[in-house]
């Protein structure tokens, strides 16, 4: 790095942060957007056919220069066909997921990092872990990589496994989540330092490396873009958020109608339930048939959704990962009832806009005051912006993600 210029960072990812429809793709937009002004951003990433042009326009006011290999697991329909078999294969062989394979061995793996990367650079930044063996080369060469997590993957494949009655299977399924904890907790020590989501998920490495240097960068929020705007309509909403495509937020759904909800009726018989996310299958769409539930799909602004609701509903177990949804959710203003887990480690204060509860009894608690007394509500409501004004907006996270990130290099240098 020349003296006055500034430090040039390469980052490693299969995540492109557009359309934006997934939390994944908003953390690396965020990050990509607050690293700008701090570093000369160089950007690897893989591209299906025809795609290249569109990322290169996307792309342009993220960072400095784009570099979209082509996918060679897409190329054509045998090409299709032969990686989807070989990362069946490596899954059964290693006890990872077909990704591992996609991006680790194939899309992004060390021979076409290092022939394609450029250079030099003055830090690595890898989202997920799963090219991991390309950081060496960088680190013997005096560059520092730091992974962003995303998340403790590990967990989040235990509960997509969930639990199989059957004795026979359990073993096995318990043995390919502790080979995947070995394989992630292993790729961890490729790096120079880590990104957490959460202080819940630093503490968690810190019990495995007690002396690598984590970075802390919550799931920030554009508040801009997600403004007060709690208007809750009558009859009452209960609303849950998220995207449906995925198992755990299914499940979670069908909690709220079968488990939390008929204990609301008994009071609040008129109360509606509103299912707001993107990709609702079959099953999920089926619930529409009680007058009472509502399932909107995709929504182009969910804010507009979410402000009619009198309280969001988040049952969740697993504490992992982070609910970026509440805090969208909470910016707006709406009152979130939910279990521990489901905000375990991301820092919220209980009792403001924020309510509690382990078991479905409480959970209904909560949403009966809610619904019943509408100045406790408002209460909440304004209790919910405040939090995520001062915990959650974009120069309190990912903005101080890159002082971090700044400062970490600069005292490389002085070294």
């Amino acid at each position: 790095m020349t003296q006055g210029s500034k430090p040039r960072l390469l980052v490693v990812s299969s995540v492109l942060p557009f359309p934006r429809t997934a939390g994944q793709q908003v953390r690396v937009y965020n990050t990509l957007l607050a690293l700008r002004p701090v570093f000369a951003i160089t950007f690897l990433t893989v591209c299906d056919q025809g795609e290249a042009a569109c990322a290169q326009h996307e792309m342009a006011p993220l960072v400095d220069r784009l570099i979209a290999l082509p996918s060679i697991t897409h190329r054509h329909t045998v090409a299709r066909a032969w990686h989807k078999l070989g990362g069946a294969f490596y899954s059964v062989v290693t006890g990872l997921r077909p990704s591992n394979y996609i991006l680790g061995q194939v899309e992004l793996s060390p021979a076409r990092v290092a022939a394609h990367c450029g250079g030099p650079y003055d830090l690595i930044l890898y989202e997920y872990w799963h090219a991991f063996e390309s950081a060496p080369a960088f680190r013997r060469n005096g560059v520092p990589c730091v992974l962003d997590m995303h998340d403790v993957l590990w967990r989040a494949y235990d509960a997509q496994l969930g639990n199989a009655s059957s004795p026979w299977i359990n073993p096995l399924r318990e043995r390919r989540v502790r080979a995947y904890r070995r394989r992630e907790q292993a790729a961890w020590t490729a790096f120079d330092a880590l990104i957490a989501i959460s202080e819940g998920e630093a503490e968690y490495v810190r019990t495995v490396l007690p002396n690598m240097r984590i970075f802390v960068a919550p799931m920030g929020t554009d508040l801009g873009r997600w403004r007060y705007c709690w208007s809750p309509t009558k009859p009452p909403r209960v609303a849950f958020y998220g995207g449906l495509d995925g198992s755990l937020n299914r499940q979670s759904v069908q909690w709220c109608v079968t488990r939390i909800l008929p204990l609301v009726w008994r009071s609040v018989p008129d109360a509606q339930f509103w299912i707001v996310g993107a990709n609702p299958p079959p099953e999920i769409v089926a619930l529409g048939e009680d007058p009472r539930i509502h399932i909107t799909g995709f929504v182009a602004d969910a804010a507009s959704v979410l402000a009619t609701a009198r309280v969001v509903l988040c049952p969740w177990r697993g504490g992992y990962g982070f609910r970026s949804r509440l805090v969208e959710v909470m910016a707006v203003g709406v009152p979130v009832v939910a279990t521990p887990d489901a905000v375990y480690g991301m820092g919220l204060r209980p009792g403001h806009g924020l309510l509690i509860a382990e078991q479905d009894e409480g959970l209904a608690e909560h949403c009966r005051t809610l619904l019943e007394h509408y100045e406790v509500a408002q209460k909440h409501s304004a209790c919910a912006r405040r939090q995520v004004e001062e915990r959650f907006s974009l120069d309190a996270t990912y903005g101080h993600l890159a002082q971090e990130l700044g400062a970490f290099i600069g005292k490389r240098d002085v070294k």
